[in-house]
């Protein structure tokens, strides 16, 4: 039976990958003559101009502002408004938001509940695995189904939840349309000009990014650092760049709404992050033809770089000398071609990442 109506259940309307990516699927759910509900804990932040055209948005009332705990109860206070929604599929976008499945589940017991694994599932390698499993399987309660975003995280998620709950659909950050650029070669004696973009929290490590540029300027590299994105850690890591003597070289840009400009003035992206699932920040740069040096921080992106070295290169050690040496190595090379984008990311536009959730909607209904 095919589903009718899908709620998207969020926090808020925080900058974030997960919510974009969720919007995308929505309008592609809507032209494929699916109802679409947003349902959110409050109304603030920027993204809420960008829900797209046809979706009914929902607000709780009184709302329910984000807070370190505010998730634990989300679930519950959401639940008499998803039942008044009453829709029969709700996707969960991220880690972030799994917990609401639990209320979700209990005021639509008959409703399809899929979850996207944005991130890794669980992070801490000092837990034995069977507590973890446990710990996962309570956070999870109420999900039929969780999807890996590309197929060499599937293990990951496989080795903390039982494998016939988990799906792998490739992450639709690619609209159907993209056209991957070729992108001009730089001119002779222009500095380079490194760009990263993600809310500056400490699973994005921007010290590190910091740290980086300094390496870079003590190594005598003219270089230029622009960190996209806000967030808590704003003042401190303005204060670092000042007591490092990089604040002619390192500027905290903050949230933009349009990053393309960005994209097209670096050279390369600087992703220095602890962990991350498909990063969309990785996707964005590439479709503007930027090529990237990051951190191991994510299955997915090591093997795109392995099997695809042109695209970017991934360090294995979180150290700022070596990121800087990746950094100085990759600029020396060409950027990667048109095809050679293709090849590596083409599996992620939204199209058919839509239909394969839509099939799955269908399947559990």
């Amino acid at each position: 039976m095919p589903v009718r109506h899908i709620l998207i259940p969020i926090h808020d309307f925080s900058a974030g990958g997960t919510e974009l990516i969720a919007f995308r699927l929505a309008r592609h759910w809507l032209a494929a003559g699916r109802r679409v509900s947003i349902l959110a804990g409050a109304s603030d932040g920027p993204l809420r101009p960008r829900v797209p055209e046809g979706v009914e948005l929902h607000v709780l009332s009184p709302e329910r502002p984000r807070s370190p705990i505010s998730r634990m109860f989300l679930g519950s206070q959401m639940a008499p408004d998803a039942a008044a929604i009453a829709p029969d599929a709700i996707f969960i976008p991220g880690n972030f938001h799994f917990v609401v499945a639990k209320g979700l589940r209990r005021a639509l017991p008959k409703a399809a509940i899929v979850a996207k694994a944005s991130n890794p599932v669980w992070s801490d390698d000092w837990v034995p695995l069977p507590i973890a499993r446990r710990l996962v399987a309570f956070g999870t309660r109420g999900i039929d189904r969780i999807v890996a975003m590309a197929g060499a995280l599937a293990p990951e998620v496989a080795r903390f939840v039982k494998a016939e709950r988990v799906v792998t659909i490739p992450d639709p950050f690619l609209d159907d349309d993209t056209i991957f650029p070729e992108r001009p070669v730089p001119a002779s004696g222009k500095s380079l000009d490194m760009l990263v973009v993600g809310r500056l929290e400490a699973q994005k490590d921007p010290q590190l990014a910091i740290a980086v540029a300094g390496a870079l300027k003590a190594g005598g590299q003219d270089i230029q650092l622009t960190i996209l994105g806000g967030g808590p850690m704003r003042d401190g890591l303005q204060a670092e760049i000042e007591r490092a003597g990089l604040a002619e070289q390192v500027m905290l840009a903050g949230y933009v709404t349009d990053p393309a400009p960005y994209y097209r003035a670096a050279d390369l992206l600087l992703m220095t992050s602890r962990f991350e699932g498909v990063p969309a920040a990785i996707g964005e740069a590439l479709t503007h033809g930027l090529p990237f040096v990051a951190t191991d921080c994510s299955s997915w992106l090591t093997a795109l770089a392995r099997e695809n070295p042109t695209l970017g290169t991934v360090v294995g050690e979180r150290q700022a000398d070596a990121l800087a040496a990746a950094v100085i190595a990759r600029s020396k090379l060409p950027s990667p071609s048109a095809g050679q984008i293709e090849a590596g990311i083409g599996v992620h536009r939204a199209g058919p990442a839509a239909r394969a959730y839509l099939d799955l909607f269908d399947s559990l209904i």
